[in-house]
């Protein structure tokens, strides 16, 4: 029986800050609206990174933090 509740999984609030300060980044670097679908994106997109095993900010940062070109019409 896990001894916490980070024994089960759940984010402590050290990686939650951390996570937040990537999706941040990433959502001022890219032109994102936090309250959008892109966001919400480019959050999972973040989350299944950390969740498979790259926990470093900085590789976060160089993963998710790229200026994405305007979409064409």
């Amino acid at each position: 029986m896990p001894n916490s509740i980070y024994d089960r999984g759940v984010l402590k609030p050290t990686e939650i800050a951390k996570l937040k300060r990537v999706f941040d980044e990433a959502c001022r670097v890219g032109h994102i609206e936090p309250e959008t679908s892109r966001a919400r994106d480019t959050a999972l997109t973040i989350l299944a990174l950390y969740n498979a095993g790259m926990v470093d900010e900085q590789s976060l940062r160089e993963a998710t933090c790229i200026e994405r070109p305007a979409k064409s019409a």
